[in-house]
């Protein structure tokens, strides 16, 4: 029997079927290609779920298996679906720690446990108004910086507990691990009740911070790394923070952005205190409109920049005319909110005042002696007020705008500053902004809807991001998704070539 002879035998035999244009055959062939097409769109469908999928997970997963590697280093509880952020307990501090600039005692510490420092809530915000207006892109944005920031801040504090020897890096870790602690339940609370994804594990570039504390080989080297890494990353959020305070209509997110700003404030002073910053390696911040672009000159208390200037020019600017605003309100008004107001604006510029002109001599910077244009325009419309309750409206609409304005831009001079004189006071004057911008929401009168949308930063934060070998970047492709991706183009890959080879095999035959 020749071989041509025993493969036709062995098909007959086996029920293949015949060579030839016989029409059962012509039909079998015409099924199998059929199931081939629909067996070759299943795979491929199955695939780009799984690799659309997988990114995804690690938002909006919390069963996922990164969830119990990310959270539970941070203390964060795992809640109940709904839980209003009220119900959310806040770690109680261990050691007693005043917020710069801040009264309010300590709470109580516990009997046993580790160290836990939080700085205490400030007590200007007894109620947030009533405005819970929808989320915008930043204040979303803002929940999950903040989330994000504890993924990888508070296993950072638990490693300068393990591998430094310098006692203000170890206290430094301390606040990190309860002030992030503290974040993270109340984020993930928040994250429940507006209906945000939040994510579940570092970023590549937050791995990639903490790869390289981890690799220090020295307790010296970590330490510089630590402080580092993270006063880079704070400074980067803390004014994204502030223009969120100042200017989201949702009041839930104003009062979490007041929380948030105290503490990463406490965090920066922390990682200050160690003597560690590079303060010439950090951004200087964007000047506003009309600012003089002047060069850096040095002073005894450090670098004076241009920001620097623009920043003692415009407090001493807002004096000038916040001062006498707050003065007319107490002749043209009777209504007790708005006259409090007043009164709030009078005496903290009154402080401020004094300091900005000692400070003007001291560093050697010449502050104008009268309002600008646009400011006496609003003095103006105050005097012009035809009634009390037009001069009432017109008081807090520009004197909200003119806080809401400049709270970010100091906010950016204190996180990037590197003068010791310009850091300390820009500290006072957020405290009275925000005391005045507070006062002047209780009046109710505040038209949020016409103060301006924060700008989300670029996602995701890549504050001082390390580069990878070669001189590049790290991928931001989450690594789970990148692997999931490979291995559905693998088994597409092999699905095609099964069903070619059977193809050609067919055709052979």
């Amino acid at each position: 029997m020749t071989p041509a002879t025993r493969t036709s035998h062995y098909r007959l035999a086996h029920g293949r079927h015949r060579p030839g244009p016989h029409p059962h055959g012509q039909y079998a062939r015409r099924r199998e290609r059929r199931v081939r097409r629909v067996l070759g769109t299943v795979l491929l469908l199955a695939g780009l779920a799984s690799a659309l999928y997988s990114p995804l997970g690690s938002f909006r997963d919390p069963a996922g298996p990164h969830t119990a590697a990310a959270a539970a280093p941070m203390g964060v509880p795992g809640g109940q679906p709904g839980m209003p952020m009220l119900d959310v307990p806040t770690p109680a501090p261990s050691m007693p720690m005043t917020m710069p600039g801040m009264t309010g005692a300590p709470a109580a510490s516990p009997s046993s446990g580790p160290a836990a420092l939080v700085p205490p809530e400030t007590p200007l915000y007894t109620a947030p108004p009533q405005n819970d207006a929808p989320l915008s892109a930043a204040d979303r944005d803002f929940l999950v910086r903040v989330r994000q920031a504890g993924l990888w801040e508070g296993p950072a504090g638990q490693q300068a507990q393990a591998r430094s020897q310098n006692p203000l890096v170890k206290e430094a870790g301390q606040h990190m691990v309860a002030g992030h602690a503290e974040l993270d339940a109340k984020v993930l609370a928040i994250g429940k009740q507006l209906s945000v994804p939040l994510p579940w594990q570092p970023s590549d570039a937050q791995r990639g911070w903490l790869a390289e504390m981890a690799e220090a080989t020295t307790p010296q080297d970590f330490d510089k790394v630590f402080a580092n890494r993270l006063r880079a990353a704070h400074g980067q959020v803390f004014a994204l923070v502030a223009q969120v305070r100042a200017d989201t209509r949702n009041s839930i997110i104003r009062a979490f952005a007041q929380r948030v700003l105290e503490v990463v404030l406490d965090h920066m002073t922390m990682l200050e205190r160690t003597g560690l910053v590079d303060y010439g390696k950090l951004p200087q911040p964007t000047l506003l409109p009309g600012a003089v672009n002047t060069p850096t000159v040095p002073t005894p208390s450090g670098p004076l920049t241009a920001a620097d200037r623009d920043f003692l020019v415009r407090v001493r600017l807002a004096g000038l005319w916040e001062g006498p605003s707050g003065r007319l309100s107490q002749q043209r008004t009777h209504t007790s909110s708005v006259r409090t107001a007043g009164q709030h604006l009078v005496s903290g510029h009154a402080e401020l005042d004094a300091k900005v002109l000692a400070l003007g001599r001291e560093l050697n910077v010449d502050l104008p002696t009268e309002p600008n244009r646009d400011q006496k325009t609003w003095l103006g419309e105050m005097t012009a007020a035809g009634s009390q309750q037009a001069f009432d409206q017109v008081f807090v609409d520009r004197l909200r705008a003119a806080h809401g304005t400049v709270f970010g831009y100091v906010a950016a001079v204190r996180a990037d500053t590197a003068n010791s004189a310009i850091r300390d006071f820009t500290v006072r004057t957020m405290q009275v902004v925000l005391d005045h911008i507070t006062v002047l929401e209780r009046t109710g009168l505040v038209h949020y809807d016409a103060l301006p949308q924060p700008v989300p930063l670029p996602s995701p934060v890549a504050a001082a991001a390390r580069p990878a070998a070669g001189g590049g970047t790290r991928s931001n492709i989450p690594s789970g998704g990148l692997r999931y991706l490979v291995g559905s183009m693998l088994l597409i890959a092999a699905a095609v070539t099964v069903v070619a080879r059977r193809d050609l095999v067919h055709r052979k035959s």
